[in-house]
């Protein structure tokens, strides 16, 4: 067994570290072994339907708490040579005839990037990409705004190109697509709702070229109800909301009546999961025992669907922490923690925070105590294990 084979958190997260597979991975890192084989296969014609995107720098995170310090690199080919899997040389290879793939290879290219945390990295090197009508430097332009969004700054550069897809792309699909992000952007990066609200407006303009009844008009329709039901939270308008989110359903319901398999499992699996993370939000928000049941079911649903990945885990702690169950919040904060990373850290600080309200102070030192050793900056938790030192 290799070292990596034998790392606690590798286990979980060896995808992002060298681009191995891994069955015990979560859903996000699940999408790199099929970027890397289409990868492979440069000018066929393969197109990434995923949805979630790497944190940036997430990588470098992980390297550090594992203790793989030789695994640290600023950029893909910076890795050293013997600690290179095959997937990992072949990306080089690409990245190194990068000038000269066409637009379809460079947007699976620039997303795999992504997948591995390096969204700056991917972004400088695409640069600014504008769309011109044509079906792949559309899609191209979509997928490095969907990246850039991603990099501190540049999300008002990405809402632009955006806008110009929807407006220039002969793909209603993508059209309604780059509308959706516009959505989504807008509200999380500035919280700029009248030009989420702009955005809304211009999707008409999809709807009415009208779209053929397939697989992926299907996602996208998902998807774009799902960005409506954020814009609605923002509007406070949660009766609403849920209608958006409802909406979201059919069409899921949809994709998953063919029983898709592979990357398409994944796509699926990947817009159920942040309809439920919607459900968790709107359920909380709700008064009364109903609701108390609504996101416990939920929670166990988004579980199920990405048991180990940190992101969903603290979304079920917030579920639990919505309606007043502090020792469930806590538990579940707890195990986002030991998947490690810059999230984990949250993590152990919200169950800290659970742990005391419940009126459990060993567990919530112990909680402090995890949450510095993966952010050795963070001063609430160490004044708090100051504060209290006399009761451990």
């Amino acid at each position: 067994m290799t070292d990596l084979e034998l790392n606690r958190l590798a286990v979980f997260w060896r995808p992002l570290i060298d681009m191995a597979d891994c069955p015990w991975a979560p859903m996000r890192l699940r999408t790199i072994r099929h970027l890397s084989d289409w990868l492979a296969e440069p000018g066929a014609g393969h197109r990434s339907w995923f949805a979630m995107i790497g944190i940036p720098g997430l990588r470098d995170q992980l390297v550090r708490h594992a203790g793989l310090q030789a695994y640290d690199c600023a950029d893909p080919a910076r890795l050293p040579e013997h600690l290179r899997t095959p997937q990992w040389s072949r990306l080089v290879r690409i990245l190194e005839g990068f000038a000269g793939l066409d637009d379809g290879t460079r947007a699976l290219a620039v997303f795999q990037l992504a997948q591995l945390s390096y969204c700056r990295f991917a972004s400088d090197l695409a640069g600014p990409v504008r769309p011109n009508g044509t079906q792949d430097r559309d899609r191209y332009a979509y997928e490095v705004a969907r990246i850039s969004a991603r990099v501190p700054g540049r999300a008002p550069l990405a809402l632009e190109v955006f806008e110009a897809v929807a407006t220039v792309t002969k793909d209603p699909r993508l059209a309604l697509a780059a509308c959706a992000q516009g959505i989504g952007h807008a509200i999380r990066s500035d919280a700029d709702v009248d030009r989420a609200a702009a955005f809304e407006q211009l999707a008409a303009g999809a709807f009415a070229r009208g779209m053929e009844d397939d697989w992926h008009t299907h996602l996208v329709r998902s998807r774009y109800h799902r960005a409506v039901a954020l814009l609605r939270l923002a509007q406070r308008r949660p009766e609403e909301m849920r209608q958006e989110i409802d909406g979201a359903l059919r069409h899921s319901d949809i994709l998953y009546a063919t029983d898709p398999k592979g990357a398409d499992r994944i796509v699926a699996d990947e817009n159920r999961r942040i309809i439920i993370e919607s459900q968790i939000k709107a359920a909380s928000r709700a008064r009364g025992h109903e609701s108390n049941a609504l996101v416990r079911h939920y929670c166990d649903l988004l579980y199920g669907i990405d048991p180990t990945c940190v992101e969903a885990r603290l979304v079920v702690g917030d579920g639990f922490a919505a309606i007043g169950n502090w020792r469930e919040a806590g538990r579940w904060y707890a195990h986002a923690g030991e998947l490690g990373t810059g999230a984990g850290a949250v993590g152990w600080f919200r169950a800290a925070q659970c742990f005391d309200l419940a009126g459990n102070r060993a567990e919530a030192l112990n909680a402090m105590a995890h949450c510095l050793e993966l952010d050795t900056t963070a001063v609430e938790p160490r004044a708090y294990l100051a504060a209290h030192a006399t009761d451990r």
